[in-house]
């Protein structure tokens, strides 16, 4: 019974979570709105919470190997680029506004050129991490860990963050009575939050994963 009740009890950070998503809309009425702007504060600090959930993922993946968390690991790091680069807009954010002087051009780079393979190379990417989730089977590790402990309020705030982020941008017949401006704020609060609550995610799991899953230790056991 005690194993069963400390894998559903939330941390205090969880909660904490959970208040800070409710208080987003709220907040988001007080709030410049420059704040949500592209390539503005909010927005940057979700590329830093990505490249920390990546930086997290690889050096779980140095800390773990040759284990089966390891392999979780490396996994997950391609996930934290991916959704850094949709952030990024893959680029255009670092390219000058229009009519602005620029010592460094960044047009003359060839970044602008390389749009057209971003998608394809997205997909080929994921369907790479659908094959190796597969031949490792990685979805028996997330269960494993999930069986330890599920942090469900981060599930809960990621999902919240999502559907949040989703009516603030006008989809599903959402109305959020902010106006333009502070709507784009609680879009990029929301995101912002939805992030935090997947890097703990990752975290909860990294953290707990056994190992060796249940398959491969009675394995072992029998050998």
């Amino acid at each position: 019974m005690q194993r069963m009740t400390s894998s559903i009890l939330a941390r205090p950070s969880e909660w904490l979570l959970l208040v800070a998503l409710l208080a987003a809309y709220p907040l988001s009425a007080f709030l410049d709105a420059g704040w949500g702007r592209e390539n503005g504060i909010l927005e940057n600090a979700q590329v830093m919470v990505l490249g920390a959930g990546f930086v997290a993922a690889m050096l779980a993946f140095q800390r773990t190997r040759p284990g089966k968390t390891a392999l979780l690991a490396l996994w997950a790091a391609p996930i934290w680029l991916i959704l850094a680069g949709r952030e990024l807009s893959w680029g255009r954010v670092l390219l000058p506004a229009p009519g602005m002087e620029s010592s460094h051009n960044l047009a003359a780079t060839g970044m602008l050129w390389l749009q057209p393979f971003v998608k394809p190379s997205v997909v080929l990417l994921v369907l790479a991490l659908l094959f190796y989730a597969w031949r490792h089977r990685v979805d028996r590790i997330v269960c494993a860990a999930f069986a330890r402990r599920t942090p469900w309020l981060c599930f809960a705030v990621a999902l919240g963050g999502a559907l949040g982020s989703t009516c603030a941008e006008g989809h599903m017949g959402c109305s959020l009575d902010l106006g333009a401006g502070r709507s784009g704020v609680f879009e990029e609060l929301a995101e912002l939050l939805a992030y935090i609550s997947l890097v703990m995610i990752q975290d909860s799991v990294l953290r707990v994963a056994p190992a060796r899953t249940a398959v491969e230790a009675s394995s072992v056991s029998s050998i």
